[in-house]
């Protein structure tokens, strides 16, 4: 299994419509993908940056969402990707 750690900055988009462009798009269209096992999406911080942490079956899996979804996409989500990493995840609970 696969983990994708997405860091955007969210500094400059309006919280109401973020959050509603996450649930009501970016979320189900994440799910839809091939290898989708779970995700985790964090709201902005003080510092404007959210997390989204997703688990995936398979390497290949995981650089499809980026590939979809990362920094090099064509995604029309207002929030700009700063950092991305795939990781072979170690455990989980």
């Amino acid at each position: 299994m696969y983990a994708v750690l997405i860091e955007v900055d969210v500094a400059g988009v309006d919280q109401e419509q973020g959050l509603a462009m996450l649930r009501g798009h970016i979320v189900p269209a994440v799910q839809q993908l091939s290898g989708f096992k779970s995700g985790t999406w964090l709201p902005g911080n003080e510092a404007g940056l959210g997390l989204s942490l997703t688990l995936w079956e398979s390497e290949a899996d995981a650089w499809g969402m980026i590939a979809q979804f990362g920094p090099e996409s064509d995604s029309p989500v207002a929030a700009s990707v700063r950092r991305c990493e795939v990781r072979e995840v170690a455990a989980t609970a």
